[in-house]
C-alpha cells in the first residue's frame, strides 16, 4: 500500500491541505475541532509529514539555529575518533559488547555549567513550548565545531552567541537570514535583533563596591580581549578607577575566557610581580582559573587579593571561597533570543529590537562579604 499523502488527510478531515500544514507548524492558530480532525485523519491514515518536501513547498526548514562559542576547557574537547575509544567507525556497533580498562582518569570532568550552556538551554526550552526543532553548531575554535554557514543553510533564522563571529559575516548571515544577537549590539545598518545585558554598567557597579566597600586601591583586569561584551567590561572597569582617580595599569592577562589559561597565566607573572589587593576578572571562568593560582603561590583570598568574576555560572557559589560575581539571567537570554526570533520570522519587516535584561551584582566571600548573594545591579 502507498503511504498516506497531505492530500489524503485533508480530505479525510474536510479542510485544506494549507490546514493540515498549520496543524504541523503552527496548530494554536487553529480551532479545537479543526485540530481534532486533521489529528484523527493523521493517526488513521498513519501520516508522517516530510520535512525536506514541506521545506522545498513553503522556502522554509520550520527550525532555527544556535550559533555558539567553544566554552570548554582544552582537556574537555576530543577528536570525533576518540568518542569510540579508537575503534573504526564502521566496527564501533560490533564492538559495543567490549568493556575498555583503563588506569585513572583521563581528563578533569566539567562538573558545572558554563555561560555558553545556559543560555543554549533557555534556547532549548523555549524551542520546546514552541515545538521549533533546534539545530546547534560550535564555533570551532579547535578542530571539531562547524563553520556558521553548514548551520545557516539548515534552518531559518540563527541565534548568534557573542564572539563567534565578526561583524561583517554577522551583516552577510543577516542577508539572507533572520538574525538574532545574543550579549552584543548588531553592527550598524544591520537589521538583526538583540538580546543584552549593560556589560559595562556591570562591570563597573562591581569595582566601585570594591573601591567603596573594601578600599581596594590596586588592581589587575584578568580575562578575554575578544568580542563586543568583554570591550564593555574593561571599560566599565577602566571607567570606574578614573572617577576616583586610581590607575588602570595592568599587566598583559589574555586567557580567552578559558580557567586553565588564567591559572598558568597568573602564576607566571606572580614569580615576578607583588600581586595587587584585586583581581577583576571578565568571567567566571578567569575567576575560578586565578584563584587557583593565588592558591598554589600560597595567597589567600579574599585576605591577600580580592577576586571577582562575571557571568554567575553555579561553579562560583561552589568554589571556596564563594565566588562574588555579575550573575547574567543566561537562560532568560536564550530564550527570549528564540522569542525574538520567532517574532523576526512572522514579521520580517519589522524595525529591529533590542531587549535589554537585568543583572544581579552578588557578594560573596571572595571580595570579603558574607557567603550570601546580595542584591541587584
Amino acid at each position: 500500500m502507498r503511504s498516506a499523502n497531505v492530500y489524503d488527510v485533508a480530505g479525510a478531515a474536510g479542510v485544506s491541505t494549507a490546514t493540515v500544514s498549520r496543524y504541523f507548524r503552527a496548530p494554536d492558530k487553529l480551532s479545537a475541532s479543526t485540530r481534532e480532525r486533521v489529528r484523527r485523519a493523521v493517526a488513521e491514515l498513519g501520516y508522517l509529514p516530510s520535512g525536506s518536501a514541506r521545506a522545498l513547498a513553503e522556502r522554509q526548514t520550520g527550525a532555527i539555529g544556535v550559533y555558539s562559542f567553544s566554552g570548554h576547557e582544552p582537556d574537555e574537547v576530543w577528536e570525533p575518533s576518540a568518542a569510540t575509544n579508537g575503534l573504526q567507525p564502521d566496527r564501533a556497533g560490533e564492538e559495543e559488547d567490549i568493556v575498555v580498562r583503563v588506569a585513572g582518569q583521563r581528563r578533569r570532568p566539567r562538573l558545572f555549567p558554563l555561560f555558553a550552556d545556559e543560555v543554549l538551554r533557555g534556547a532549548e526550552i523555549e524551542c520546546t513550548v514552541r515545538r521549533t526543532p533546534l539545530v546547534v553548531g560550535w564555533q570551532p575554535g579547535t578542530s571539531v565545531g562547524v563553520e556558521l554557514e553548514e548551520i545557516a543553510r539548515r534552518v531559518d533564522g540563527v541565534v548568534v552567541l557573542p564572539s563567534t563571529v565578526d561583524d561583517e559575516a554577522v551583516a552577510q548571515l543577516s542577508r539572507t537570514k533572520a538574525v538574532v544577537l545574543v550579549a552584543q549590539p548588531a553592527p550598524r545598518d544591520v537589521i538583526a535583533d538583540a538580546v543584552v545585558i549593560d556589560n559595562e554598567g556591570a562591570m563597573r557597579a562591581l569595582v566601585e563596591h570594591l573601591i567603596e566597600e573594601h578600599a581596594v586601591d590596586s588592581f589587575w583586569y584578568a580575562g578575554s580581549d575578544v568580542g563586543h561584551e568583554h570591550e564593555a567590561r574593561r571599560r566599565g572597569w577602566e571607567a570606574a578607577l578614573d572617577a576616583r582617580g586610581l590607575r588602570a595599569d595592568t599587566p598583559d592577562i589574555t586567557d580567552g575566557g578559558s580557567r586553565a589559561a588564567a591559572r598558568a597565566v597568573i602564576a607566571d607573572l606572580l614569580r615576578s610581580l607583588v600581586p595587587p589587593r584585586a583581581i577583576v576578572c571578565a568571567s567566571d571562568q578567569t575567576a575560578l582559573g586565578v584563584m587557583e593560582a593565588l592558591h598554589d603561590a600560597g595567597l589567600q583570598v579574599p585576605e591577600d587579593v580580592v577576586v571577582t568574576g562575571f557571568d554567575g555560572i553555579d561553579a562560583g557559589e561552589f568554589a571556596r571561597p564563594t565566588l562574588t560575581t555579575i550573575r547574567q539571567p543566561m537562560e532568560a537570554l536564550g530564550r527570549t533570543a528564540v522569542s525574538l526570533l520567532a517574532s523576526r520570522l512572522e514579521a520580517p519587516d519589522t524595525a529591529a529590537r533590542v531587549v535589554r535584561l537585568p543583572v544581579e551584582l552578588v557578594l560573596r566571600a571572595s571580595c570579603g562579604c558574607t557567603s550570601v548573594d546580595g542584591g541587584s545591579s
